[in-house]
């Protein structure tokens, strides 16, 4: 009688569990971008160290690339972050606001406001 060689059933990976950031629904995401993009009074603009004003935390985000390092760090240093001020106490955003508090770094700005304007938490 022939013995039978049967391999042994394969042992399955656990399924990992992944939390995954979810994007904010689409209806949040443009009230949350016609926020940051609206047409402000001109005495709210933000006006940065070399005089130049931004007009809404779009046109910020725009234009960090080619801010000088000079007038980025007059606005933002240890002591203090101006665009945190200026996103809660215009913009009313207290949630990005928070996240831009401890952000020292232009590119990072830059990153963390596309990011919440696109919805991604």
């Amino acid at each position: 009688m022939a013995v039978s060689k049967r391999k042994a059933p394969a042992k399955r990976k656990a399924a990992v569990k992944r939390k995954v950031k979810r994007a904010a629904p689409k209806g949040v995401m443009r009230a949350r971008v016609a926020n940051l993009t609206r047409d402000i009074p001109d005495h709210q603009y933000f006006v940065l160290a070399n005089g130049a004003p931004v007009k809404h935390v779009g046109e910020l985000a725009a234009i960090l690339d080619q801010l000088e390092d000079h007038v980025f760090n007059h606005h933002v240093s240890p002591e203090r972050n101006d665009f945190h001020n200026w996103i809660r106490d215009v913009f009313q955003d207290v949630e990005l606001a928070r996240k831009v508090v401890g952000v020292d770094d232009k590119k990072r700005l830059q990153l963390v406001i596309y990011k919440h304007m696109a919805g991604h938490e």
